[in-house]
């Protein structure tokens, strides 16, 4: 019986992983190493039956001089010889590092990907092989991954493909032998500079002595381990769902789960807010906040990412408080808008009035209160102090016992008669001056402004 072929299995991948579906467009990331040169032309081999597009894309990081000036002349002048179309890009890494203090490889692998994805308007496939695969679980177990890093590297992710995760890199290396195709090779390879490089140079032969087939036994971990991954990533979107509010997630909710939902919520959230990989630090300040006692707490997570508890509602890029209602005169009788689309009150005598109208929007005061001057509204202030039916307590501490949100304090109006404080829209009024049912009173409510539709699309 024969033998898989290397573009069999490759293709085998492609349609098992869902990688590239008929007529797509499909650029190769092209170094021109072995590796990237054997994924360019298994992809022509394969290009009949795919039906796709090929293209490629090779970046010049400005470093490794006339050997980087060399590779982009190969990469040239391999596509010219099979009539694929290529763009080239250039960066300056060494200056891109020292500018955002990242490592020259970092800088380099930050510059690649941008360009690549530009260049690249379908599908972008990379050259991770089965050896690429394996070097990165043991970098991931040396740092202390956790399941997710077990999974190794992802045969997708977006428009990033990679189709060549069951070749090795040998095989690669036989594959362009038998058909005499060229390659270059980059000398930073045989470098220990990085923690790859010693993996491959010095981890990866003592353990693969201890077991020859150690790369298709890695790869069967990354399958499984992705696979249970997959599946508690499923639970834990479902779990997430049922702690849903309309803004945000219930904190009590969350502490109820399983702490391995929990935590697997929480990376979520802190991803969707901008984190691509949160460390266990930023997670665990998140459940902090979880748990935090207060009423109302903040979290500032690293690039600017905030995220605030609001009573029993976790809440991310909470609102900014809103600008603080100035001290408004009102119109009595009669209407007065306020600032800041923060509403109107209407102001007006009536006879026979009853309590069956009043609520924390409306104040029904005492007849013999009623004079033209003197009636003004405010933001709250340090020390607003207001009576009610259970005694005397600050504005902020019934703002916080009402749970409203902080963002709308500052713009609920606090009604005052000279110097006196008559009450706040939305809390309630001093029960010594409301009117008594059947009385004559001045009449005040308070209209929020009505909530804006959104536009469907």
């Amino acid at each position: 019986m024969r033998s898989e072929s290397v573009p069999d299995r490759v293709l085998r991948t492609i349609r098992a992983e869902g990688l590239i579906d008929p007529g797509e467009d499909v650029t190769v990331a092209l170094s021109g190493g072995a590796d990237s040169v054997a994924l360019l032309s298994i992809l022509r081999e394969l290009q009949p039956l795919l039906g796709i597009t090929l293209r490629a894309a090779h970046f010049h990081h400005g470093i490794r001089g006339a050997e980087a000036d060399r590779d982009v002349a190969f990469c040239k002048s391999l596509c010219d010889d099979w009539g694929v179309p290529l763009k080239v890009g250039r960066g300056e890494a060494p200056a891109y590092a020292e500018a955002h203090g990242l490592s020259l490889e970092t800088a380099a692998r930050e510059l690649r990907y941008a360009f690549l994805h530009q260049a690249a308007p379908g599908k972008l496939a990379t050259a991770h092989t089965a050896d690429d695969n394996a070097e990165t679980l043991l970098m991931h177990l040396i740092r202390g991954a956790g399941p997710r890093g077990l999974g190794g590297i992802l045969p997708r992710r977006g428009s990033l493909i990679r189709p060549l995760l069951a070749v090795e890199k040998r095989e690669l290396l036989e594959y362009l032998s038998q058909r005499g195709i060229p390659h270059v090779e980059d000398s930073t390879n045989e470098s220990d500079d990085g923690l790859r490089n010693r993996v491959r140079h010095r981890i990866m032969p003592l353990l693969t002595a201890e077991n020859p087939q150690l790369l298709s036994a890695l790869g069967r971990a990354t399958r499984l381990a992705r696979a249970e991954d997959g599946y508690l990533s499923r639970l834990a979107a479902e779990a997430s769902a049922s702690c849903r509010l309309a803004d945000g997630w219930s904190c009590a909710a969350l502490l109820d789960l399983d702490p391995v939902l929990r935590r697997r919520i929480l990376c979520s959230i802190l991803q969707d807010l901008g984190l691509d990989s949160p460390a266990e630090a930023n997670v665990a300040d998140l459940e902090a906040l979880l748990r935090n006692p207060r009423p109302s707490a903040a979290l500032t997570l690293p690039g600017g990412v905030r995220v605030c508890r609001r009573y029993d509602a976790l809440l991310p890029n909470p609102p900014a408080p809103g600008p603080e209602l100035p001290v408004c005169p009102l119109n009595v009788p009669g209407q007065t808008d306020l600032p800041l689309q923060i509403g109107r009150i209407t102001c007006f005598v009536t006879k026979n009035s009853d309590f069956s109208h009043k609520n924390v929007s409306t104040f029904c005061v005492k007849y013999d209160m009623i004079t033209p001057r003197g009636w003004t509204v405010r933001a709250r202030r340090p020390g607003d102090r207001l009576r009610h039916s259970g005694g005397v307590k600050t504005v902020k501490a019934l703002m916080i016992d009402r749970k409203i949100p902080v963002s709308l304090r500052r713009r609920l109006p606090v009604l005052f008669w000279e110097d006196r404080l008559i009450g706040v829209f939305g809390l309630g009024m001093d029960p010594a001056y409301a009117a008594a049912p059947g009385e004559d009173a001045l009449l005040l409510q308070f209209e929020p402004p009505a909530p804006q539709r959104g536009r469907s699309e």
